[in-house]
């Protein structure tokens, strides 16, 4: 059994894209042993797998500082691994690969493209960047792990829920039972991410009028989220507002049984990718370009305004800056038709 550790400990959807690269790399070599090193929260998404376990990283508390650093690494080296893979590259896991460096353990790290990226964002190389998995493999490839030929294939199912939680969602979902669920995910960490909440609120109306008996559910997170979702309630009173209902773990149950999820880039549209259902993702001043895009989608089901049409696109990586033209073009320039469009061509 070959013992690997992997760092990730943040965002919440690139960590959920370890998954489907790890998998793949056991496909091709079942001896591996797996530790993912990550924080509590995001452990649901690797639940099920004998050749994978979660090392709960408490960087708040435990592991805090450069003296708790060297306490997880204490922790982990009593795990004798083999392989040591940095998987995020920030500072934290720079100073745990530096520990590592003084044991027997082959340390790697991945390469993030800043300079592919800088050159994307800064209008001087416009071009298709490896997708984020595909950098993450390339590790497995480079520590000679599995073949360098091979490439990431879809699964059938990549989250394992557990019996109990499937149950649950199952006889919740009861009452739409005759329904076609489509979910929304309006929210993002960035507004450079987020389609404005009128157009949703207008891509509603439209959705509701031609497919009635059509049940939305809307996705988010925190008490700011719920009220804006409260306040399209009142509005459309047949839609569900699962903000704060259920965990992390109800919820990828629930997004594998929608039929379509739409939403901007962010964390739940790399749940839907994961959970193999129709996803259209609408893009802002990030790019689907980058790296971060709907893994395993067509890309007709990615909306967004064109170089050609808006060349300051994409100005960002992670959606953090502020737009230059102050208008957020690329978001408002997006018409709700446009997004029902493509849902008629799903539905």
């Amino acid at each position: 059994m070959k013992k690997v550790i992997i760092f990730r400990f943040s965002a919440m959807g690139d960590v959920a894209l370890i998954l489907p690269v790890v998998l793949n790399a056991i496909e091709q070599n079942p001896d591996l042993k797996i530790t993912i090193v990550t924080r509590e929260k995001f452990k649901p998404f690797f639940e099920g797998y004998s050749n994978i376990e979660v090392f709960t990283a408490d960087l708040d508390n435990k592991h805090k500082g450069l003296l708790g650093l060297f306490r997880l690494f204490l922790e982990l080296k009593r795990l004798s691994p083999e392989y040591v893979f940095d998987l995020h590259q920030n500072i934290r896991t720079q100073v745990l690969k530096f520990f590592f460096f003084f044991t027997r353990a082959k340390v790697f790290g991945f390469d993030k493209g800043r300079n592919e990226k800088k050159r994307l964002i800064k209008n001087q190389e416009f071009k298709l960047l490896p997708h984020v998995t595909e950098r993450y493999y390339t590790v497995f490839k480079e520590a000679g792990l599995i073949d360098q030929n091979s490439r990431i294939e879809n699964f059938p199912e990549f989250f394992h829920i557990p019996f109990e939680t499937e149950n649950k969602i199952e006889n919740w979902l009861e009452k739409f039972k005759s329904q076609k669920l489509i979910g929304i995910a309006p929210f993002a960490q960035h507004k450079g991410k987020m389609w404005p909440i009128e157009k949703y609120e207008a891509l509603i109306q439209l959705i509701f009028e031609q497919f009635p008996t059509t049940q939305i559910m809307t996705f988010g997170g925190g008490k700011q989220e719920k009220e804006i979702v409260d306040s399209l309630k009142n509005r459309f009173p047949q839609i569900e507002n699962l903000v704060g209902l259920f965990s992390i773990k109800e919820e990828l149950a629930l997004i594998k049984r929608l039929d379509l999820m739409i939403c901007g880039d962010s964390s739940n549209m790399h749940f839907a990718t994961l959970s193999n259902i129709p996803v259209i993702s609408i893009w802002g001043s990030t790019h689907s370009h980058a790296g971060f895009g709907a893994l395993f989608q067509p890309k007709s089901y990615t909306i967004e305004i064109s170089k050609e049409e808006l060349a300051c696109r994409p100005c960002s990586v992670y959606g953090n800056k502020p737009c230059i033209r102050k208008d957020y073009a690329c978001l408002n320039w997006i018409s709700p038709e446009t997004v029902f469009k493509k849902v008629k061509t799903i539905f």
